[in-house]
């Protein structure tokens, strides 16, 4: 990947493995992207593919064991303490349960103001409450709602304030993190269609995880599909999802209720588990050969974009 000129961000070779029962199991091998003002990028995938992984890294909760991330130009891994907090204001981070991310005993006012009181500590109490209220104005919050405490909003009101609280520092970069799976599902619509104004109005590049393809069209333009740690296929996202060329790309578009007709072929597997050798995705893969058991192929990359030695749409050898 070469690094783009005027990106928001820029990952590099971000690796991440974990001590398991059976040796160190990788849960991330060498995640590349880069994402311009703007733009969305949706890391897709099954429950254990990596994606909370990747996002955890990019942020730095959770330390990679290499790689490198660039953030306004310097790389955000291999800051001091001091460059780091300041390198923070840069990007936002919304999860997926906003009621685990408020203090239940403080209002919702003073939750959002909170990275200000951090990163301009010259702030007076009436200009924090200024800026938090006029944001949670902008996300759908009025003023006596923003004097309640999290308990007291309904969960689209959570997730309301906890994107206000990320967008208060005016990042240009945001992860999101499965940040409607536990909302019903019209006020995940309601959401969705708030993360793309915001977007749309303040530039914003999104970093976008998430296991459910349905919402992936609505908000990326760019997708990265994970399996075992490694990214098996990206690319613009109508172009992976109208003609997916990894067969497990094929198998979660076929699972989508009322998703395209991307099926993965007859005689695919859905049986867990991966390969001890070679491709991981093999035991379930119906197009598997004898190469797919000796070698394990490279992650997609921007230049090879299907990490597949028979990738859909070619006869396999």
């Amino acid at each position: 990947m070469v690094e783009s000129a005027g990106a928001v961000v820029s990952v590099k070779g971000l690796r991440k493995g974990y001590a398991g029962k059976q040796g160190r199991v990788q849960a991330l091998q060498g995640l590349d992207f880069t994402l311009q003002p703007g733009r969305s990028l949706a890391i897709v995938g099954e429950s254990g593919s990596g994606k909370t992984t990747a996002a955890m890294c990019v942020a730095k909760l959770v330390m990679p064991d290499a790689g490198a991330v660039h953030l306004a130009g310097t790389d955000f891994l291999q800051a001091d303490a001091r460059s780091s907090a300041r390198l923070r204001r840069h990007f936002g981070v919304v999860l997926q349960n906003p009621l685990t991310s408020l203090d239940p005993r403080v209002r919702i006012w003073r939750s959002v103001c909170e990275p200000l009181q951090v990163h301009e500590p010259g702030l007076t109490k009436a200009q924090l409450q200024e800026r938090a209220l006029a944001l949670l104005a902008r996300v759908g919050l009025d003023a006596n709602q923003a004097e309640r405490l999290p308990h007291q909003l309904s969960g689209g009101q959570l997730q309301r304030a906890v994107i206000a609280r990320a967008l208060i520092l005016r990042p240009q970069f945001v992860i999101l993190d499965e940040p409607t799976s536990a909302l019903d599902v019209s006020v995940q619509a309601q959401v969705l269609n708030l993360l793309c104004d915001l977007r749309d109005e303040f530039q914003l590049s999104y970093l976008f995880i998430t296991h459910n393809l349905a919402l992936v069209e609505i908000i990326a333009h760019e997708v990265l599909v994970m399996y075992a740690g490694a990214v098996v296929e990206r690319g613009p996202v109508h172009q992976v999802f109208a003609r997916p060329r990894h067969p497990y790309t094929a198998e979660l578009l076929a699972a989508v209720p009322g998703g395209p007709l991307a099926v993965a072929e007859p005689g695919a597997a859905a049986e867990p588990g991966f390969a001890a050798t070679g491709c991981a995705y093999r035991p379930r893969c119906p197009r598997a050969q004898a190469l797919c058991t000796e070698v394990q192929p490279a992650p997609a990359s921007e230049a090879a974009p299907v990490s597949c030695f028979f990738p859909l749409g070619e006869s396999p050898r």
